[in-house]
């Protein structure tokens, strides 16, 4: 009862015109934590007065932002993390009502039309044939070349809306797709450059040698999906200036990790600095990918 009267008193307090008194109660009420937040919640609904509604509304982002932080830390350190969680986490820095079971049922509806054209009679290549025209074709998700550092390129509910998007956002977008199918695609990095390889050691080494490289082929989504080989793989990664050298499977957190660094660059490049040191602040508890 007792902290609920300080609580009561403390929002009482919030639209004191004595700025200390209000520092004071702002304070108090952020050391409570993200715990706090239905009672704000609440307590803005009711909010009659424009000063008491902004100074809440400025507490109530304030705990958000140290919820999402927390929940990214943890998200970080689990066993089992998923590449949509860690998406849906970098996208709520723009859209912090995002509902992840929104975002959930639209990709598990392109994963069930993909999932009703194949069967266990197909090959490789004709999987992720099929996957490409329901994507590129029937859905129309494509590359947005001529807003190329707008940050809604990197958010997944922009994503499945607009259906444009950067490289980064397609290539995350295709990876949990198959995942949900349970088909071997991994997403690659080559320096800076990403692919997704259809990893098939066995039937590669049956056709190319004991020596071929492990993934089956390679899906370049700057260009529809087109299948590409090994060799021409070598021709895209010179084109972009990389190395071959420096190729590595990306995991769940170095994926979002990439994701969060672009985002923090289109943040910084469009001027908006809150939401540039929030994508930083998401990239601290990633810093170990």
């Amino acid at each position: 009862m007792e902290d609920n009267i300080n609580i009561d008193t403390l929002l009482n307090l919030i639209d004191d015109h004595d700025e200390e008194v209000y520092f004071a109660v702002r304070d108090k009420l952020l050391e409570t934590g993200p715990a706090i937040l239905p009672v704000l919640e609440y307590a803005i609904t009711s909010s009659t007065n424009l000063l008491h509604h902004d100074r809440l509304e400025q507490i109530i982002i304030q705990l958000k932002l140290t919820k999402l932080v927390e929940k990214t830390a943890q998200w970080a350190n689990s066993e089992d993390k998923t590449l949509l969680e860690g998406w849906i986490l970098a996208s709520t820095i723009h859209h912090p009502t995002i509902i992840s079971e929104k975002i959930d049922l639209l990709i598990q509806k392109i994963v069930r039309d993909i999932w009703l054209e194949l069967n266990d009679s197909l090959t490789s290549l004709e999987k992720v044939s099929i996957i490409n025209h329901l994507f590129f074709e029937v859905y129309q998700f494509e590359l947005n070349t001529s807003d190329i550092y707008a940050p809604e390129n990197c958010l997944i509910n922009n994503l499945l809306v607009s259906r444009k998007g950067n490289l980064i956002s397609l290539v995350t977008l295709y990876s949990i797709i198959a995942s949900k199918l349970n088909l071997p695609i991994h997403p690659i990095g080559v320096g800076q450059y990403l692919i997704l390889g259809y990893y098939e050691p066995q039937i590669s080494r049956e056709v190319y040698g004991e020596n071929a490289d492990p993934y089956l082929f390679y899906i370049n989504m700057e260009h529809k999906g087109a299948i590409i080989g090994a060799k021409e793989l070598e021709y895209v990664v010179h084109e972009n200036k990389e190395s071959m050298e420096i190729t590595t499977i990306l995991n769940e957190g170095t994926l979002i990790k990439r994701l969060l660094q672009l985002l923090e660059q289109c943040y910084q490049l469009n001027g908006n600095e809150e939401k540039r040191l929030i994508a930083n602040k998401l990239l601290d508890k990633l810093r170990r990918f």
